[in-house]
């Protein structure tokens, strides 16, 4: 499909998901889980829609809510609680209740305050199902504001409140059942060294909870993987088996929750040359989209590949890609074409993860379309906000 035409159809900013690119890489993580016997549940927070969300469940893949929206996103696509499992570092009492009274299959406990609001809500004739998160304490190597493991980071329970929440799985009553444990490294993270490491501190942890009377079934190594997870899988694995051995505990069934390893190289997204300027130390390209519609950049430095579709010149030189936020807004700096103009359409690549569920609607920029092809087919996964919904919440007085 044509992605100028699509653009031309369905306006600007465009984000595009191509389904064929988007099955190869569901293929290629569920047939690194089925190697090793893992559970894959996917990480809503990369990009979840109701199309989206029945598309997963129809390929046999969990996912992972951390809001009541993206609760509600999943129900309105008809998933079924025990494919669902609840994440947040701050539960609200209405996401708490979504596992309490069994609308989720499973809640990760990121703390001990919230385990024992969980108990307190629970009965013993409907105990609440949950895997506890820890935070290891290893920081693994990634942009701080997408680390959630280490020290320094909010997530999880640290080694020295295990006792606390030993203590209050003891004192439940059979309020909760007790699935197992759950760690998370960050994003894109491209180190076998660092995942091994995790892994293994949380066999370590499973032998201290075993031997206090808590036996785990279920490890959780979180997500983070860059790409395929095989390399990743395949030095953990082994490495959890031999620890486990050398506890002498069972070894727990794994998961893992993919999200930017199933999306991010599935889509791109289509923008319009607004304008170019020059100013004495550069030529800048402004756009329709930047940090309302993908914060990426401006959050941690993020970059895309980009690709011009509608100028033709091989003479380029090295221009600045800019946004039309009411900030810097920059996007990168790539070799563009001297030809390229107003007008102009162009692709930013890779977009498939972290940017249409990190829109926003800063100055009032609508949020951009999202739509997914496959061949000549094309099936709108999101409408673009309307003008009328960007005001629809003010109150006249």
């Amino acid at each position: 499909m044509d992605a100028v035409a699509l653009a031309q159809r369905f306006g600007t900013p465009l984000v595009i998901y191509d389904l064929d690119t988007l099955d190869a890489s569901i293929a290629r993580i569920t047939a690194a889980a089925e190697r090793y016997g893992i559970e894959v549940s996917y990480a809503g927070k990369a990009f979840l829609c109701v199309a989206f969300a029945r598309y997963l469940h129809e390929r046999g893949i969990g996912i992972d809510v951390s809001s009541l929206g993206e609760f509600e996103t999943a129900r309105r696509a008809d998933i079924p609680p025990e494919a669902l499992t609840l994440h947040g570092c701050m539960k609200s009492d209405a996401e708490i209740s979504l596992v309490v009274d069994g609308f989720v299959g499973r809640s990760v406990v990121d703390g001990c305050e919230e385990l024992a609001r969980t108990i307190e809500r629970a009965s013993s004739q409907q105990p609440a199902p949950i895997l506890l998160r820890l935070n290891t304490g290893i920081a693994a190597a990634t942009h701080r504001a997408i680390r959630t493991a280490g020290e320094a980071s909010k997530f999880g329970i640290a080694p020295d409140a295990e006792p606390e929440a030993l203590a209050l799985l003891r004192r439940a009553q059979g309020r909760v059942r007790f699935l197992g444990l759950h760690a998370h490294l960050g994003s894109q993270i491209d180190d076998s060294a660092a995942f091994i490491e995790h892994a293994l501190a949380l066999v370590d942890a499973a032998a201290r909870f075993t031997e206090a009377g808590f036996p785990v079934p279920h490890i959780v190594l979180g997500g983070g993987f860059v790409g395929d997870p095989e390399p990743i899988l395949a030095a953990c694995i082994p490495a959890m088996r031999d620890r486990a051995a050398r506890h002498g505990i069972a070894f727990p069934s794994i998961g893992i929750e993919p999200g930017r390893a199933i999306v991010a190289a599935a889509a791109m997204t289509v923008l319009r040359i607004g304008a170019i300027k020059r100013t004495s130390q550069q030529r800048i390209a402004i756009c329709d989209g930047g940090l309302y519609e993908n914060p990426r950049h401006a959050l941690y430095g993020a970059t895309h590949p980009l690709r011009v579709l509608s100028t033709a010149g091989e003479a380029s030189e090295p221009t600045l890609l800019c946004g039309r936020s009411c900030e810097s807004d920059e996007l990168g700096t790539y070799d563009l074409p001297l030809s390229l103009k107003a007008g102009d359409a162009i692709a930013l690549l890779d977009t498939g993860a972290y940017t249409a569920s990190m829109a926003s609607t800063y100055n009032r920029f609508a949020r951009p379309a999202v739509v997914a092809v496959r061949g000549d087919d094309v099936e709108l996964w999101m409408r673009a906000e309307s003008l009328d919904e960007t005001v629809a919440r003010d109150v006249r007085p």
